[in-house]
């Protein structure tokens, strides 16, 4: 890809100079009229020359003409003073939008490549040049990667154009939380979201699914709006949700494998614990803010955050339990010696003690997820059980992270 730099000449348009080979009009709202690049329509030029792209197994080459209608077009951007931000938002919101009929026709692989080679060039730019808004492309990047099924690369792009809007979208006066971006990453129920059916809506009635199990397993009547309230809108937990809406999205797209034959391998081991480790972190962190916050850093640890869930729950008392780690001693057996392998049985079946009483189902979820917490952040190590129970496990931390928003 090449991009030719050269200096224009100026031109005066309605109300401000605009690199001479792009004319735009404004609506008296600042937002962008019609755009034209040497006279003709910015949408024919960009379909004329987007046809023209060569995209191969391993290479992707635009044709001249686009690179230098590219480079005219990030220009203009830039030949609006510094004092408009609005206007310049306003005007590469519409150039981007005008690149994403390029790649209808092209595959998935294509379709990536092509993004790939825009945001490229308009970094390259950049270096020379000033930053614009680029929250486009990096969306329609990462719904790309969704439609290949590639769950971290979509939601690290998710969460990039995310940024960009946190730090634009005053410009134009809206709220990045009515961004596809965020409407996405923070699973809200809003049908105006183009991925609410494909993503949202999935991914919610999931939700729906383990609350309903829970609710029957403890007896409790948590809602999925609840959990709106507390956790997907809540500003304080925003990087906890983001790590769950993304780690719950990748259960979600592995559920078939994970539930067949397929996991009967050593590197399913080795995953399983790790996302399960992820979703016990993000129920260390939620229950560090509701019991922990203000206090100091050596007492922010999982063990004592559950020691002051489970005296706000009744499941202990300072008389019985004075401190964390009098609590710790009386569950049997030892959460923090074994694996998996052979505490998590105990849970699950029910034979795992608390001060010689038996657990309820909160108490052996929040259990669960404490032991996998701990085990996995210092073992590399897989675990038969994760696979030949994974379902029960998955059940048991999902009633774990509900336990702890519902806290």
């Amino acid at each position: 890809m090449f991009i030719r730099k050269e200096e224009f000449t100026l031109t005066n348009t309605r109300h401000h100079p605009i690199c001479s080979p792009v004319k735009v009009t404004w609506r008296p709202d600042d937002h962008v009229g019609t755009i034209t690049h040497k006279g003709e329509s910015l949408s024919k030029v960009i379909r004329k020359r987007g046809q023209r792209v060569e995209i191969g197994l391993h290479y992707l080459k635009f044709p001249y003409k686009l690179c230098q209608t590219i480079n005219d077009l990030l220009y203009s951007i830039a030949s609006l003073p510094r004092t408009e931000k609005r206007k310049k938002m306003n005007l590469a919101i519409q150039i981007f939008k005008h690149f994403e009929k390029v790649p209808e026709s092209f595959d998935l692989k294509k379709m990536e490549m092509f993004w790939r080679g825009i945001i490229i060039m308009v970094w390259r730019w950049e270096d020379s040049h000033e930053e614009i808004y680029k929250g486009i492309p990096y969306y329609l990047l990462a719904r790309t990667y969704l439609g290949f099924g590639d769950i971290p690369s979509a939601y690290m792009c998710f969460f990039t154009a995310l940024e960009e809007d946190k730090k634009n979208c005053s410009y134009i006066q809206e709220n990045f939380r009515d961004r596809p971006a965020y409407l996405t990453t923070s699973l809200v129920d809003d049908d105006g979201n183009p991925l609410y059916r494909s993503v949202v809506l999935s991914l919610r009635s999931e939700l729906q699914g383990f609350i309903n199990s829970y609710n029957k397993r403890t007896s409790s009547d948590f809602t999925i709006q609840n959990l709106d309230k507390k956790f997907l809108q809540a500003d304080p937990l925003e990087d906890a949700k983001r790590f769950f809406v993304a780690n719950f999205h990748e259960i979600s797209h592995l559920r078939w494998l994970n539930f067949s034959r397929m996991m009967k391998n050593d590197y399913s081991k080795l995953k399983t614990s790790d996302t399960l480790f992820n979703i016990a972190l993000i129920i260390d962190q939620v229950l560090e803010y509701r019991f922990l916050k203000n206090r100091g850093k050596m007492d922010k640890n999982m063990a004592n955050a559950i020691y002051h869930l489970a005296l706000h729950l009744g499941w202990t008392t300072t008389k019985n339990s004075p401190d964390v780690s009098t609590f710790l001693k009386k569950i049997e057996p030892n959460l923090n010696r074994g694996s998996p392998d052979t505490i998590i049985p105990t849970l699950l079946d029910g034979t795992a003690t608390y001060d010689g009483d038996p657990l309820n189902a909160r108490m052996r979820a929040i259990f669960a997820a404490y032991h996998l917490r701990n085990y996995g952040g210092h073992n590399i190590r897989g675990s038969d059980i994760l696979i030949n129970r994974y379902g029960e496990i998955l059940d048991a931390v999902m009633d774990a992270f509900f336990v702890s928003i519902q806290a």
